[in-house]
């Protein structure tokens, strides 16, 4: 199975224990019917995601993170591709009134962008001790690219 949550309201989606199974409850706010979530994943990815949450550390980024453990079922892999701290977008955003906090800027379009330390996600999902109920920490590193201009020969 394939969920994918970018086209929903967070307030739709619920986390809970279903043991694997798609389960339907009706919301008590509304009448959109949230759907149950946890230990349905074999696999997770989140894809310039995490950034977009907030700061870390923060209660939203936090409450995100245990989100996507909880739908991992146990074994599962989380896959993470977001902004590093020291990225050239981070770069080109310099200070000023872009910057909202440590590390964490409004990006043109209006949105925020935290740029992560690896030890910023080790803190989030990573286990510190053998009785967590985090994730085992299979690869955790940056990707770092050069660019070539075959126009003028430049690197950066």
């Amino acid at each position: 199975h394939v969920y994918d949550l970018s086209s929903m309201h967070p307030s739709t989606i619920f986390i809970g224990n279903s043991d694997g199974i798609m389960q339907q409850q009706q919301h008590e706010s509304n009448n959109e019917t949230p759907q149950v979530l946890a230990n349905s994943a074999d696999v997770a990815i989140l894809l310039f995601c995490l950034s977009a949450v907030g700061p870390h550390p923060s209660p939203s980024l936090d409450r995100a993170a245990r989100h996507v453990i909880d739908m991992l079922k146990p074994g599962g892999t989380l896959v993470v591709r977001d902004y590093g701290r020291l990225d050239e977008a981070q770069m080109k955003l310099g200070g000023g009134d872009k910057e909202l906090g440590h590390n964490f800027y409004r990006k043109g379009d209006g949105t925020g962008c935290y740029y992560f330390e690896l030890d910023d996600l080790k803190d989030l999902f990573g286990n510190k001790h053998a009785h967590d109920d985090k994730l085992e920490l299979l690869e955790l590193d940056y990707i770092q690219r050069v660019y070539r201009n075959r126009g003028d020969e430049t690197t950066r």
